[in-house]
């Protein structure tokens, strides 16, 4: 008897569990279909701002030309993270960028042995000396990394300025983000780079259950940044954050056929940045978002 109402249960389950991966399914895909009419709004702005890519767009910050003699710099912050190919990146971009990457010695050690803080401490000096040294135009980490990034944003090292996050995952950190719950975590980590106004924000996680569960779903609650508009991608209370959900699970970042993918993400945040630059300077009057 005890056998036949688990069968009877599993085979009313079936249905609704496979409704729910169609569901789960389509939203992906929504997601992707979004973020390509984002790229070609991107694109269609920016050929209208600037119709000679390489000689119009100034940078704010030094007016130089963008991309003109001058490659712009991606920082890409390795802290026991798995390896990412940059050189074959690198040789996507056409010289438009480079990504340079710090790699933070100890840190899983520091981080295994005492916490995620220790490890920070630990760092923070290499942290603040290369970007102050290299000048980067944006920051890039991954999974923990996103801590990195909250901690530097509250030692005032990198604020007001881009971000691109691969499959964020946040971490206690002594007296900025508290341990209590893994909510409490994703609120205070989102709430301290809100406050930083650090923007935009790139973010790009895998398709998988767990990425989903753990990042996107996290990334809505209400505590976080609320819900995404299926309409333009963008969420409901993180202005100027945008989430890509690539195909494959929290190592999609270290697979050799999404380089490409990694080299587009970059390129449009780029396009993003400085869009956002002209139109915070009244030359662009038209919305991207």
């Amino acid at each position: 008897m005890i056998g036949t109402i688990n069968k009877a249960s599993l085979s009313l389950s079936r249905p609704l569990m496979q409704s729910r991966r169609v569901s789960n399914l389509l939203f992906v895909l929504e997601l992707v279909l979004v973020f390509f009419l984002f790229v070609q709004q991107v694109e269609a702005v920016y050929n209208h701002v600037c119709p000679t890519y390489e000689t119009i767009c100034a940078d704010k910050r030094g007016g130089e030309p963008l991309h003109q003699n001058k490659r712009k710099l991606v920082l890409s912050i390795n802290a026991a993270n798995s390896i990412i190919d940059w050189e074959s990146i690198n040789s996507l971009t056409h010289n438009e960028w480079e990504v340079q990457e710090l790699v933070l010695d100890n840190f899983g050690d520091i981080m295994r042995d005492n916490s995620f803080t220790a490890a920070l401490e630990n760092s923070f000096d290499t942290l603040k000396a290369t970007i102050q040294d290299l000048k980067p135009d944006i920051l890039l980490v991954a999974s923990k990394g996103v801590g990195i990034i909250a901690y530097l944003a509250s030692k005032n090292i990198w604020v007001k300025r881009p971000i691109i996050l691969f499959s964020p995952i946040p971490n206690p950190i002594d007296g900025l983000v508290s341990g209590d719950s893994y909510e409490s975590e994703w609120t205070d980590t989102i709430d301290i780079l809100k406050n930083s106004h650090l923007s935009p924000v790139m973010l790009v996680t895998g398709s998988s259950s767990d990425e989903e569960v753990f990042i996107s779903k996290a990334l809505q609650e209400p505590s976080a940044c609320g819900n995404i508009s299926r309409k333009t991608g963008t969420f409901e209370k993180c202005k100027d954050w945008r989430l890509l959900i690539v195909p494959g699970d929290h190592f999609w970042k270290n697979v050799p056929e999404n380089e490409h993918v990694i080299a587009k993400v970059i390129d449009y945040s780029f396009r993003w940045l400085t869009l956002n630059i002209r139109k915070n300077e009244g030359t662009v009057t038209k919305r991207i978002d």
